[in-house]
């Protein structure tokens, strides 16, 4: 893949790619260092953080071309590489939306961090990435951050392969998008992923904070997707709700910001998983 094909590719606004492509243009030189050494060292000390958030941009997409490769070298397909790179764009177009200004956060160069490793797939709507159960608890995190059942963690041991799932901002979580993704991801794990045998898909999300289902309709996608998941733990944490909630959006304008601006007690932090 050229530079100019991955550009073209990721379907960033106009402002944005014409921004990059100078900046990479005219310092490419510069830019090829940076990326070099750009996630070395230990997360989240990434030297790319500590760069303008344009070069942190360019850097993440000129590694793209190298990464681009990664991921043919283990036969996935192009489709499903770009369509996992477009998570850059989603990322750089929030923050334009936000800021007026082509870049990106510490935060999405924090996130990028499984693009470099090669190990998260955009698969339908869904993101998906091969990981081992946590438990995010005491004896985890040191921290009384959430509770789990004995019998839980005796049925699904800490350290079984399972299958993350991620929702990105604004994806389509409509029944048959959600059923599609699911499926997909099956197959290719089976097929990529042979030799370890994933024992549930696993995802923890604001998404899934049971009180915040009584305030969807019956229809609600958000619904249909959270009643797919077990709920094996769930904290008042609503952090990331307010993340996705205003992430680049106009405050207050959708009945879940409206109620966050009355209520937060609806809003918190769940932990699903799906059996296989």
């Amino acid at each position: 893949m050229t530079l100019e094909h991955i550009l073209q590719q990721l379907h960033c606004n106009a402002d944005i790619e014409a921004a990059v492509y100078k900046q990479i243009r005219a310092n490419e030189n510069s830019i090829q260092e940076k990326a070099k050494f750009a996630y070395a060292g230990e997360l989240p000390e990434f030297p790319l953080c500590k760069w303008d958030p344009l070069t942190r941009l360019s850097v993440v997409i000129y590694l793209l071309l190298q990464k681009a490769e990664e991921y043919r070298a283990v036969e996935i397909p192009d489709p499903i590489i770009l369509n996992t790179f477009r998570d850059v764009s989603l990322r750089a177009n929030l923050y334009f939306e936000k800021t007026k200004k082509a870049g990106i956060s510490e935060a999405d160069v924090i996130w990028f961090r499984h693009l470099m490793n090669v190990n998260i797939f955009k698969i339908g709507s869904l993101q998906f990435q091969p990981f081992e159960m946590i438990y995010l608890d005491e004896e985890t995190l040191g921290e009384a951050y959430m509770q789990f059942s004995q019998a839980q963690k005796i049925k699904l041991p800490a350290g079984t392969p399972v299958i993350n799932c991620h929702v990105q901002q604004g994806t389509d979580l409509c029944k048959r998008s959600v059923e599609a993704s699911f499926s997909e991801a099956l197959t290719f794990f089976h097929q990529y992923y042979s030799s370890l045998d994933f024992k549930a898909f696993l995802c923890y999300s604001w998404l899934l904070y049971p009180p915040m289902m009584k305030l969807l309709k019956e229809n609600s996608n958000i619904k249909y997707f959270a009643e797919k998941f077990t709920i094996i733990s769930s904290c008042s944490d609503s952090e990331q709700a307010e993340q996705y909630l205003f992430s680049g959006y106009s405050k207050h304008t959708t009945s879940l910001q409206k109620t966050w601006s009355q209520d937060k007690t609806y809003f918190g932090y769940a932990y699903g998983i799906i059996e296989n």
